[in-house]
């Protein structure tokens, strides 16, 4: 889907630096993963080192990564979104690292964290997402009677 519309043929550099860490230096996907979910670096870096991660060295997009202040499970999607880290949520969504449909919980809950930011770019990658499966209409709806309340 390459929600960024970045170069794929970059991805094999991170691919190439990824599979050092991880079969070199017997670093851990997940650690790795969790350190580029909290980078600031460039989003191309970001968006193709998780998709290499995700993909490839079986880090799963929907692990719970800690529990919000009512006990609710944080999931990568609503991380990233959080910290802002566009690469994360590009990767994430074109991975489909949520449950349900852009109307349900975990999907609608990034949306109002990005609108909550007032972050254009995030909002702008999962309304472009919701497009490209037919399903922005829908998605704004779900947002905006979600706001009213």
């Amino acid at each position: 889907m390459n929600l960024l519309n970045l170069n794929t043929e970059d991805r094999a550099i991170f691919a190439k630096t990824l599979a050092n860490l991880i079969g070199e230096h017997n670093m851990d996907p997940n650690e790795v993963f969790l350190n580029v979910l909290e980078s600031t670096e460039a989003p191309d870096m970001n968006y193709w080192m998780s998709l290499v991660l995700l993909e490839e060295h079986g880090v799963d997009g929907q692990q719970v990564l800690d529990k919000d202040a009512a006990g609710e499970g944080v999931k990568p999607l609503q991380a990233a979104c959080l910290l802002q880290n566009l690469g994360v949520v590009a990767a994430l969504l074109e991975q489909q690292a949520y449950q349900g449909s852009v109307v349900d919980r975990e999907f609608q809950l990034s949306a109002r964290i990005a609108s909550r930011h007032e972050d254009q770019a995030l909002l702008g990658v999962l309304m472009k997402y919701a497009q490209e499966r037919n399903e922005l209409e829908w998605m704004m709806k779900a947002l905006q009677s979600a706001q009213l309340q």
